[in-house]
């Protein structure tokens, strides 16, 4: 008889993904981030669309976090990762509402049983340098990828074992590819940041459409050259952002796409064709770096799960699961649900 996989399965398979030691009080996943405070307002179409109160028109306060997505416990901003960004909008009525976004477009596992199989792929192992044999005859003689080239300085990676996993497992192929190219933003706040799950949204009229978000920077997207990647800090993005904001606010564009019949809605392995209609929901003024004596940033729960009346789940199996892993993660390290509203607690 056929048993699901518990969210504590999951979790446990991830924490084995993590290199070196962790401390107790630290995130599995994005380890290294910055807290950031600012407002969210709608376009003036946004809220024909969805009937959630930050497409209502007003400006909606927010809490965010910009991350890489490593859960190494060492931090390196200037090697090639996937970063995050996470989007707590907080509602006049004391609730909230999280949008998790990360710059690879795809998510690498369709089922609870392909979350395990990834994890347990992605373990990190010491580092064996590929033979020039291999790379250049070999690989091409079996129609195979080589193995994707590490930064410098990496002895122990889950990367190759990834690599040859995704040779076996078609939906987990995407995922490894973006990873592979991700590249090094001149900042957190020069990249596009997708939420890859599928959701609800449901209009004033009563229609239920199905969509995915994707938080586009208004300066644009831009990677650090390759051949300055050497000179940068191990946190230059965090000194950056701070030199940014200390300037002025830095602005996103919440852009959402709207499926068509036929397309993966309970997929996030997949992504959806550019030429999906697309509406510009409204824009995310990001303002200053936040106060730790106003929030602490580092405790604060987000959660996909998280959502508000207008937004709803889709039938992604994945998404539902995230969500039950980051209410045992946010548990286990003692994080809070709301800075702006304490009597929500830590459930999330």
């Amino acid at each position: 008889m056929h048993q699901e996989v518990s969210a504590a399965q999951m979790f446990d398979a991830f924490k084995k993904d993590a290199p070196g030691e962790h401390a107790a009080d630290s995130r599995w996943a994005h380890t290294h981030g910055l807290g950031v405070t600012g407002h969210f307002v709608a376009s003036e179409v946004a809220r024909t669309f969805c009937i959630a109160e930050h497409f209502q028109g007003h400006s909606v306060p927010v809490t965010a976090r910009f991350s890489n997505g490593s859960s190494d416990f060492v931090r390196h901003d200037e090697r090639p990762d996937t970063r995050g960004l996470a989007v707590k909008f907080h509602y006049a009525d004391s609730t909230a509402h999280d949008l998790l976004s990360m710059t690879l477009n795809v998510f690498g596992a369709r089922t609870r049983e392909d979350f395990l199989g990834v994890a347990n792929a992605f373990v990190p192992k010491p580092v064996q340098p590929e033979s020039w044999f291999r790379r250049h005859i070999l690989d091409p003689l079996m129609l195979r990828s080589p193995l994707p080239t590490l930064p410098a300085g990496v002895t122990v990676s889950g990367g190759p074992g990834l690599a040859q996993y995704a040779g076996s497992h078609a939906f987990v192929r995407a995922f490894t590819i973006e990873a592979g190219l991700s590249q090094v933003p001149v900042s957190w706040a020069r990249t596009a940041y997708h939420a890859v799950h599928t959701f609800v949204a449901v209009g004033p009229d009563g229609e239920r459409r199905p969509v995915r978000f994707t938080w586009q920077p208004v300066d644009g997207v831009f990677p650090v050259p390759p051949e300055q990647l050497a000179a940068k800090a191990t946190d230059f993005l965090t000194e950056e952002m701070r030199a940014r904001l200390a300037q002025s606010a830095t602005q996103f564009t919440l852009k959402m796409m709207i499926g068509d019949p036929g397309d993966e809605v309970d997929d996030p392995s997949t992504s959806w064709p550019v030429t999906r209609r697309t509406v510009n929901m409204g824009t995310l003024f990001i303002d200053e770096v936040a106060q730790e004596q106003l929030v602490d940033v580092e405790r604060l729960s987000f959660n996909p799960m998280r959502l508000p009346p207008g937004i709803e789940p889709s039938g992604d199996e994945i998404l539902r699961a995230r969500g039950e892993i980051y209410v045992l993660g946010s548990e286990e390290r003692g994080a809070i649900g709301c800075p702006l509203h304490s009597g929500q607690g830590s459930a999330r």
